[in-house]
């Protein structure tokens, strides 16, 4: 009997500490993540993460969830290669951090979204870099700027421009040309009177990186 009561106040003290300590992670709810996904609070686009490489942030990581084969063909700053198969694993959540917020990309979105959703369930602060991969290199590396847009000065243009000067640099056909140009001895022109007044003037600049 006396060591019936004995197991018993034993369980009890056992349980009662284990209410009272704190849990090293928060609880999240199916109905936190789905409000949170909803809200579009989940997500970052490409041009804040080039912006935040750009500013030297360092309140955040990047999880690249493709294949190591993806991987190595293109990365996206001091991005960590995880396989979304071993990403929930024990020693993977243990390893993530948790005083920043991690930043999730695939090829697309679809994989990366689930992710995120794993990872937020874990009690990790994890968002989705919409679009992925596919976005940073369509918008970031490689914008499609039209000439008429390139002629103007429009604030998302001169975005668009630094971002792909930022991350590739200059690597057109127009930019070879000019370095060309530039390796040639400078011969200064001589001009008539009658050429001077005839000749138009000429074109602008190339606005380059």
């Amino acid at each position: 009997m006396k060591k019936s009561i004995k197991a018993t106040l034993l369980s009890l003290s056992v349980a009662s500490i284990a209410a009272c300590s704190p849990s090293d992670k928060p609880e999240v709810s199916l109905a936190d993540v789905a409000q949170a996904a909803a809200r579009q609070d989940d997500r970052v686009s490409v041009e804040d993460v080039a912006t935040w490489l750009i500013e030297g942030r360092g309140n955040f990581s990047l999880i690249d969830i493709r294949s190591p084969e993806d991987f190595e063909s293109g990365k996206i700053g001091d991005a960590r290669n995880i396989p979304i198969t071993q990403l929930v694993t024990e020693n993977v959540l243990l390893d993530l951090p948790k005083d920043r917020m991690i930043i999730v990309y695939s090829n697309g979105s679809e994989n990366a979204a689930k992710a995120v959703v794993l990872l937020r369930l874990n009690g990790i602060d994890a968002h989705l870099m919409a679009g992925g991969y596919n976005a940073w290199h369509a918008r970031i590396l490689n914008p499609d700027i039209s000439a008429e847009e390139l002629d103007g000065e429009s604030l998302q243009v001169s975005e668009q421009r630094a971002y792909s000067c930022y991350f590739v640099g200059e690597r057109s056909d127009a930019a070879q040309s000019r370095s060309d140009r530039d390796s040639e001895p400078f011969v200064p022109p001589v001009y008539t009177e009658s050429e001077v007044d005839d000749e138009p003037p000429p074109p602008p600049a190339e606005e380059g990186c």
